[in-house]
């Protein structure tokens, strides 16, 4: 959420927030500004949601979904700043910061590159030991947060398909979002009661989550929410 700027809004947010637990705010790096960021957070807080930084690479151009070299050091110093950005924010409105999800390009690399796994992780820790990460199971980002004593909590994904090796399907073909209602009801159902994903149309495979994820800019985000609450 928080995902519009300037005088561009792509989502309303308020119609989503009933329907929802949590929210991963966006800190300005893919989308969003400090007003929208300020505006979107007060909406968390009235109702009563848990509320969660969604840091980037800085890549507004591309929406933070192409990825880009960068050293691990930089990595650790853009999601401090981000996050602290939220985190500042969220205080002054008197309320707690919850947890960090990364967005898009930068939490697709960390579930299979040590070095930006590490760097995110070590940026959280040093701004909360509190804060909870949200990761993939059994990524990459997922095994160095236990290794690192981190705080995480294990991500599925309501409107998104999975590859064999538990990785997202990339967003270049044609059956990677999911946006039927009813097919997104019984991914996310599947997924939460059986502990099992469908990697394909006869096969699945093991994994648990403790918290599920549905794009703001999914064009059916609504009637999907109210499909599985329902």
């Amino acid at each position: 959420m928080g995902e519009s700027f300037g005088r561009y809004t792509l989502v309303e947010e308020e119609l989503l927030m009933p329907y929802i637990d949590a929210c991963n705010i966006a800190c300005g790096f893919h989308a969003g500004d400090p007003v929208v960021i300020e505006s979107t957070i007060k909406l968390a807080l009235e109702q009563g949601l848990e509320i969660g930084a969604h840091p980037s690479y800085p890549d507004q151009q591309g929406f933070g979904r192409r990825y880009m070299e960068m050293t691990s050091t930089d990595i650790t110093a853009f999601v401090c700043y981000q996050v602290c950005a939220v985190k500042g924010i969220v205080e002054s409105l008197g309320g707690t910061l919850s947890h960090v999800k990364p967005h898009g390009a930068l939490y697709n690399r960390a579930s299979k590159d040590e070095l930006v796994a590490g760097a995110i992780i070590q940026a959280c820790q040093r701004i909360s030991p509190d804060l909870i990460l949200y990761v993939p199971p059994s990524s990459r980002i997922h095994q160095l947060a236990v290794e690192m004593n981190a705080t995480y909590r294990l991500e599925g994904f309501i409107d998104r398909h999975y590859n064999s090796n538990l990785q997202l399907k990339s967003r270049s073909l044609p059956d990677a979002v999911i946006t039927d209602p009813m097919e997104a009801r019984e991914h996310a159902l599947g997924i939460w009661n059986t502990q099992r994903v469908h990697i394909d149309r006869n096969k699945t495979k093991k994994m648990s989550c403790d918290t599920m994820c549905i794009h703001g800019d999914n064009p059916n985000a609504l009637q999907i929410l109210k499909a599985i609450r329902d």
